[in-house]
């Protein structure tokens, strides 16, 4: 549809490197399948060459060698937009709403006056206010944090930052100040987002909650440079936590007894179809992990996230292992 064609390419320019830097159309299809767009290097080639046709979007593109390398100018700032249509208008309308799932919060704080002309534009369209109105409840309202723009502002620029942060040392909650870190990226692991940074010039990676970081101050000093590539997978969770620990077994169940025997305090009522469920506020330790893990075969994991997914990656660990 038109729309999501106005939206893709309203996304590619964001993407897009500021010149000398480049990219390809391939790179720009693997950011924006990542993002969730369903979408192909066909595609993209088409929005590209649209894009270039367009003399107030600034796009470079290197013809020399293949695939063709597209940049944006460096001098490039802000699409003119004195002239928006009612399809523009209703693409910045669209990422108002849900940019904040494929593109920087600070790029979207620094296009707020943009959003606001979008939507006076659409206030003279009818159908397209109304389409958007129907699209909205879709999309469930995002706050951010000035900490979390911080840290954004310095993942986008390369440098380090300063920062006060939770820490769990014998179980006991403590708040460090760190002088030092380097900011990587954000990834999510079921709902919960973390942050991937390093600590100094230690080369070890970490993947902490984002709720444990606060007072965020930017550096001047550069973050020292790594290999970005699935840095989802690298690093560790972090562990230490206090968590509510809900799970569904039976009455039976061993799983009950190993509760009882390690002294964890719990609460177990039984369900209507006469199963136990069992509420327990514990410390999220590798210890009960493993013990999670040798009942994963009677017992169902509903909270937290973090333990159903950790049963979720155990098991796929296991299949491989036996094929």
């Amino acid at each position: 549809m038109e729309y999501e064609s106005l939206t893709r390419k309203v996304i590619i320019l964001f993407l897009l490197p500021k010149h000398p830097i480049t990219t390809t159309a391939a790179t720009l299809c693997d950011q924006l399948v990542s993002r969730g767009y369903s979408t192909n290097v066909r595609a993209i080639q088409r929005d590209l060459q649209d894009l270039l046709n367009i003399s107030q979007c600034g796009l470079v593109v290197e013809e020399s060698t293949r695939p063709f390398k597209w940049s944006i100018s460096a001098d490039w700032h802000k699409i003119q937009l004195a002239e928006m249509d009612n399809n523009t208008a209703l693409a910045f309308s669209m990422l108002e709403r849900i940019g904040h799932l494929c593109l920087p919060n600070v790029s979207l704080q620094q296009l707020k006056q943009t959003f606001t002309q979008a939507n006076r534009v659409l206030k003279l369209s009818d159908g397209h206010t109304h389409w958007l109105e129907s699209m909205s409840h879709k999309y469930s309202g995002h706050e951010i944090t000035d900490d979390q723009l911080k840290l954004e502002t310095a993942i986008l620029q390369g440098i380090e930052v300063s920062a006060q942060v939770t820490r769990f040392i014998k179980h006991e909650q403590a708040s460090l100040v760190y002088s030092k870190l380097s900011p990587y990226a954000f990834v999510d692991d079921a709902g919960e987002k973390y942050l991937v940074f390093r600590v100094g010039s230690d080369a070890k990676l970490n993947q902490w909650p984002v709720k444990y970081f606060s007072d965020i101050k930017l550096l001047d000093s550069m973050s020292i440079t790594i290999n970005t590539a699935n840095l989802s997978h690298q690093g560790r969770r972090y562990r230490g936590e206090t968590i509510q620990f809900e799970c569904i077994t039976h009455r039976q169940s061993s799983f009950i007894n190993k509760l009882q025997a390690h002294q964890y305090a719990f609460t177990a009522t039984t369900t209507e179809n006469d199963q136990v469920k069992i509420n327990a506020q514990l410390i999220n330790s590798g210890f009960f992990r493993e013990l999670v893990w040798s009942h994963a075969t009677s017992i169902k994991v509903l909270n937290p996230p973090s333990i159903k997914q950790y049963i979720y990656r155990q098991t796929q660990r296991l299949i491989a292992l036996s094929e």
